[in-house]
């Protein structure tokens, strides 16, 4: 029975990594397959995560709700901090950034490459000769993202594949379903294939609805999603793709993509080692 299960997931990977077809088609099959997989869990509930299948964990969440107000209130303070010429993040994107985090990644048609939210805050910071923040640090570029999504809690996510951006998506498709490392794993061996059960006691969220509740407040600290990947991929024995990197850049395009409709749910708690 074991060997029939591994057969049949390594020709389900091998189906999907190979496929291609538009973003809205790869959206609805997925959607669909989770409804059948899953049918106790409805899909407006993939939002919570892992949450969504444990419900001592979706308490927990839940009573500590208020760990993420210090992050928040720090990325508050550097987003209004003052430039040197006067200027501030706020001014850089509309409406002072309010609701902007769920258009977010965006393709630019004229670099021909997707946008993250870390690099927008990071091109104003650029285009004001102010030092920029590192992706991974959780002190300032998490506690940015931290309130940027504050600011659109709520709001459902909105990103578009325009016309050249399907390659962006397909390629985070692929990545998503290719088997890395030394462990053989893909991402979706856990989140596709086993979305809804534990692995290591740990609920296993699927990829719609991923991209919803980012950053996760861990130990006091702001986890952006593209951290949670190379964590990941450190786990199925991958050299993890730089942050920052068009990789990880992909990946997060296609599984915000998936979680269109949806609303965002920001900075929920998350225990150590979670």
């Amino acid at each position: 029975m074991r060997c029939r299960n591994a057969l049949a997931l390594a020709a389900a990977l091998a189906t999907w990594t190979a496929m291609a077809a538009p973003p809205e088609a790869v959206r609805n099959e997925l959607a669909e397959r989770l409804r059948q997989q899953i049918p106790g869990v409805p899909a407006t509930s993939y939002v919570e995560g892992a949450a969504a299948f444990d419900d001592q964990l979706r308490e927990k969440v839940r009573e500590n709700a208020a760990a993420a107000e210090p992050v928040v209130a720090a990325g508050r303070a550097l987003w209004n901090r003052k430039f040197k010429d006067g200027r501030s993040l706020s001014g850089c994107f509309p409406n002072g950034g309010r609701r902007v985090a769920a258009t977010y990644p965006q393709f630019d048609p004229r670099l021909k490459r997707v946008v993250t939210l870390e690099m927008a805050v990071n091109q104003c910071l650029k285009s004001h000769n102010e030092a920029l923040y590192e992706p991974t640090d959780p002190d300032t570029m998490g506690a940015v993202v931290a309130y940027l999504r504050s600011l659109a809690d709520g709001q459902k996510a909105l990103v578009r594949v325009p016309a050249g951006g399907e390659p962006r998506f397909e390629q985070g498709r692929r990545l998503y379903f290719s088997r890395l490392g030394q462990r053989n794993y893909a991402c979706a061996s856990c989140h596709v294939q086993g979305a809804g059960k534990r692995f290591a006691e740990q609920p296993l969220s699927p990829p719609v609805g991923q991209a919803t509740h980012w950053p996760v407040i861990r130990d006091g600290k702001a986890v952006t999603l593209q951290a949670r990947i190379r964590e990941c991929l450190e786990l199925m024995g991958a050299a993890p793709f730089p942050a920052g990197s068009e990789e990880l850049n992909d990946l997060e395009y296609f599984l915000t993509y998936l979680s269109n409709g949806l609303p965002l749910k920001a900075n929920p708690w998350r225990a150590p080692g979670t």
